[in-house]
């Protein structure tokens, strides 16, 4: 005898679908690169964003590590008031430079805007505090990338998060970190990776 789920629930859950296809978390495709100039410890990212902060006086709300000429340096997505501005800083040097419509990296064409400022100001856990918790749940593994989960641009979402893409042991991890209440998500399968 074959049982079937009674109508009643169906139509009760019915609204609750939509809700959880909603809900994935993901940045842009970032895997694509060479990480083999990165040799990064557990404070490399947070000083990046520290190097990018002081020299733009805006908030970085992604950060991913690029190999400029085999040289260690990162791209930044910085809120500066209500505007959203790309920039590249050089590990090394400190330089740091706006970069424009025809020197972006391929995920920076398609950010995904305002909604992402609105949740970077609102959001209870910095993206450099979110980067130290992921570091610290994979012992000390260092932060490669870090950033706006983007069910967080969704204010309809109970998932607000970053993720954090880690150097394990030269594997690559993706930790995901609730962003009001910095803690791991344990289960990021659930949601969509980098």
């Amino acid at each position: 005898m074959k049982k079937s789920i009674p109508l009643w629930l169906c139509i009760c859950l019915l609204p609750f679908a939509n809700v959880a296809l909603a809900q994935s978390v993901a940045q842009s495709g970032y895997m694509s690169g060479d990480f083999s100039a990165f040799h990064g410890n557990g404070n490399t990212l947070v000083n990046a964003v520290a190097m990018v902060e002081q020299a733009t006086g805006g908030k970085v709300i992604d950060i991913r590590f690029s190999s400029s000429n085999g040289m260690p340096a990162y791209d930044a997505v910085v809120v500066k008031g209500t505007q959203i501005q790309f920039f590249h800083a050089e590990e090394r040097s400190k330089h740091v430079v706006e970069l424009d419509a025809s020197s972006k990296p391929a995920y920076m064409l398609n950010w995904r805007g305002k909604s992402d400022v609105h949740f970077a100001q609102t959001a209870s856990v910095s993206l450099s505090a979110a980067i130290k918790t992921a570091e610290d749940s994979q012992n000390g593994s260092p932060a490669m990338a870090a950033g706006i989960a983007r069910s967080a641009s969704n204010p309809e979402s109970d998932v607000h998060a970053y993720n954090v893409l880690l150097n394990r042991a030269g594997n690559l991890k993706r930790v995901s970190v609730d962003s009001s209440t910095g803690q791991v998500i344990s289960d990021p399968s659930a949601l969509s990776g980098f």
